[in-house]
């Protein structure tokens, strides 16, 4: 096996679910325990080749194998069938806390942790500093983990997955513990172990974390490997699969006050799916679905991620859809938000993302060229 190449063939797993009584000593001395369920299939002959270097995301509803799938990977449940392996080192970050001791320091868990995936005392020391600064535990690094919050406890095993190096980095689900500005940190961490060459497998049900890091998806579906693929098409299958590929940006609230109301909104690329990370130049679709009472403007702005306006547009309302587009994107990387409201005020906000490209710093592009002209005598 190579370093970082993942490989899956006819994976087959199934978990059983036992209905035993409360053991009494009548219980032991008879032998005799009840029928519980058929065995619960996790994997049915999933077969998989990831490249090293790549960059997965794997996707499904609840009980779909996802998790089950990471743990084979990772080595803490065997197959019934099949064959898996990891080439090279694997660091897998699957449980919030798992592997900790809850009566260490978070100190002393970063150096047990480290110990366990066979990183030496000074490679840990060398990498202690950063792990520390990146957890922004500040002083509770030096607390038990047991006095911890489930946030705590994501940002130390994050922090400790993210610096040890690897050469397959297993996450599971665990950013959806953090806080906003903690899970997009992380997410650019993520980016820069990607560029590194580390081979990512990253399973959420947050769309936009996917399609931020991941060049590939793979779905699953009790058990089976349904689509594999590029990201886009892969997160449209698997919204298609859940009956969401549309209205994803319903109101769910009590009808609201005033003379107009946002049932909808959702963003679209250039091919008509929904999405919500663009690249520069891109084409992009807002679809927004209104209730107008009586005369009044639709209001769109956008803003930066520290909430500044970056630019307005406005628009008689009327009751139907309305679509605005952007032929060319003209946004660097980063997260904004989309709000639309009225002159009574904004009512509704969605974010997208725009992936960063080398070289290419600021907000707004234009990028061009630079040439040199003859000095003037």
């Amino acid at each position: 096996m190579r370093p970082g190449e993942i490989v899956l063939e006819d994976a087959t797993r199934s978990f059983s679910v036992r209905a035993d009584h409360a053991r009494t000593l009548k219980g032991v001395l008879v032998g005799k325990r009840a029928r519980g369920p058929r065995p619960v299939p996790a994997l049915q002959g999933v077969t998989l080749h990831i490249e090293p270097g790549e960059t997965v995301g794997m996707v499904g509803r609840n009980g779909a194998g996802k998790t089950s799938t990471l743990r084979v990977l990772a080595g803490i449940i065997p197959l019934q069938s099949g064959e898996a392996h990891c080439g090279g080192r694997v660091v897998s970050l699957l449980e919030l806390g798992a592997g900790f001791s809850r009566d260490f320091s978070g100190r002393e868990n970063i150096h047990l942790q480290g110990a366990l995936y066979g990183f030496g005392k000074a490679e840990l020391q060398a990498r202690l500093s950063r792990i520390i600064a990146f957890s922004e535990l500040g002083e509770f690094i030096d607390v038990p983990v047991k006095t911890y919050s489930q946030g705590m406890q994501l940002r130390l095993g994050f922090s400790i997955a993210a610096f040890l190096d690897a050469d397959v980095l297993l996450i599971d689900e665990v950013l959806a513990v953090g806080d906003e500005a903690f899970q997009r940190k992380c997410l650019r961490r993520i980016s820069e172990r990607i560029a590194s060459g580390t081979t990512v497998v990253l399973v959420s049900h947050e769309a936009a974390a996917i399609e931020r890091v991941c060049e590939r998806v793979v779905v699953l579906d009790a058990g089976r490997v349904v689509f594999d693929g590029p990201t886009a098409d892969g997160l449209l299958h698997y919204h298609r699969l859940m009956g969401v590929e549309h209205g994803g940006g319903e109101s769910l609230r009590p009808r609201e006050a005033g003379d107009l109301e946002i049932l909808d909104v959702e963003l679209r690329d250039g091919a008509g799916r929904v999405s919500n990370v663009f690249r520069s130049g891109d084409r992009m679709q807002v679809m927004i679905n209104v209730r107008a009472s009586t005369a009044t403007e639709l209001a769109l702005e956008l803003r930066s991620q520290n909430g500044a306006q970056l630019f307005r547009s406005t628009t008689p309302a009327q009751s139907g859809q309305l679509a605005y587009e952007i032929a060319d994107l003209a946004l660097l990387g980063g997260d904004y938000d989309l709000v639309l409201g009225d002159t009574a005020g904004m009512r509704r906000t969605l974010r997208f993302a725009v992936a960063r490209e080398p070289g290419a710093q600021g907000i707004v592009d234009l990028r061009g060229s630079w040439r040199a002209l003859e000095a003037v005598t």
